[in-house]
């Protein structure tokens, strides 16, 4: 935004010294004047059209972190998960942050044993009784953290430290308030969120903006992070969550 606006500033003098040019001798005006303010306008077009322009390695990306979601989506619902996801932070057997998604819908039940390699969590019959992934929006929390690392942070602080989200133009709004024995996560989007509201997606496997905030708080509290409900109304995701006290 301040790269289009900067650019939009420097097309509006380029333009404005060309008038006073030919104000001043509109028979003979200053060449030197004129070159100098069409290369302002040139400037300032790049940085409007091309600075801003979105790549295409982010591009790709993009449509990558997309996939990952229509297939843990699909995964879902193959195998018939109905629990909401708890976020697990990073541990001695744990690398970097994970998604566990419970084949129950039930609070408070304890989580199995989760590593590096385990994936699908099993009964000795075969049956699934879970999945564990990493985050949807892992890979963009860490483009994020070139700014700032979360794990630096408490919950007393990372609020504040959220707005990172808002300040690089990914969400419009974030908020994170204690209320009783659960956290409100309040996300605004630019535009309505891109998971289903039909669906149990966003309690399941948030979108990766959402992803990489619960992901930032999980950072930042160190404890698991248990999604109790998920609302929508308009362009905002709202998230009732457990923070710790998670067996």
């Amino acid at each position: 935004f301040r790269a289009k606006l900067f650019g939009a500033s420097l097309i509006i003098i380029g333009v404005a010294l060309i008038s006073f040019t030919f104000l001043i001798n509109p028979n003979h005006p200053d060449l030197f004047f004129i070159k100098l303010a069409f290369a302002i306008i040139i400037i300032g077009a790049f940085m409007m059209l091309l600075i801003t322009e979105e790549s295409v390695p982010r591009r790709i990306s993009d449509a990558q972190i997309e996939g990952n979601l229509v297939f843990v989506k699909k995964m879902t619902k193959e195998l018939k998960l109905l629990g909401n996801a708890t976020f697990l932070p990073k541990s001695p057997v744990l690398s970097e942050e994970r998604v566990y998604i419970p084949a129950e819908k039930t609070t408070g039940a304890s989580l199995p044993y989760i590593d590096d390699q385990m994936v699908l969590n099993l009964k000795t019959n075969g049956e699934v009784l879970g999945l564990s992934v990493p985050p949807a929006g892992l890979m963009l929390l860490k483009e994020i953290e070139t700014e700032g690392s979360f794990q630096d942070s408490d919950l007393e602080t990372i609020e504040e430290k959220l707005q990172t989200f808002v300040g690089m133009n990914i969400l419009s709004g974030v908020t994170l308030k204690k209320e009783g024995d659960r956290w409100k996560l309040e996300l605004e989007h630019q535009q309505p969120c891109c998971a289903d509201t039909d669906t149990p997606t966003c309690n399941q496997y948030p979108c990766a903006a959402c992803s990489a905030v619960l992901t930032a708080i999980t950072q930042a509290s160190k404890e698991k992070i248990q999604i109790l409900e998920t609302t929508h109304n308009g362009n905002k995701t709202i998230f009732q969550l457990k923070i710790g006290g998670v067996p």
